[in-house]
């Protein structure tokens, strides 16, 4: 720099030729990973129950009728009843929550097209939010 009144300096800063391809490539493929959306895990999220559990759980509830501490209205009630199937994978019973995302996803695909077509433009997927 020159003294008393003012200046500028330049720098130049380079790239050195040893990273200018890997840099090329992972930028390359930054902009192939940004376009794929999200991803659900479609596995077991909770385990099932097991005979013994299904047994004890409806033994309690015959055991309420039994003895009156029903109401009246659910004379019928069984322990599981309103529960999903389950579903066995592996030798592993459970259940997943797959079907609620994929509901999920359908729904606000309704709610907000526009929304779920904008956002499919931007990650490709064909579902939209998915």
């Amino acid at each position: 720099m020159s003294g008393g009144k003012g200046g500028s300096s330049t720098s130049v800063q380079e790239i050195p030729d040893w990273m200018k391809q890997p840099a090329i490539r992972n930028i390359e493929r930054a902009e192939q990973a940004q376009q794929i959306g999200y991803q659900p895990y479609y596995g077991l999220d909770v385990a099932g129950f097991n005979p013994t559990q299904e047994a004890a759980a409806q033994m309690n509830i015959n055991a309420a009728q039994q003895f009156g501490m029903l109401p009246q209205s659910q004379q019928n009630l069984t322990a599981f009843q309103g529960m999903p199937q389950v579903q066995t994978q592996g030798g592993i019973s459970g259940y997943s929550s797959a079907p609620l995302y994929e509901q999920a996803v359908a729904a606000a695909g309704q709610a907000d097209p526009t929304q779920q077509q904008i956002y499919g433009s931007l990650f490709g997927t064909d579902k939209g939010y998915s």
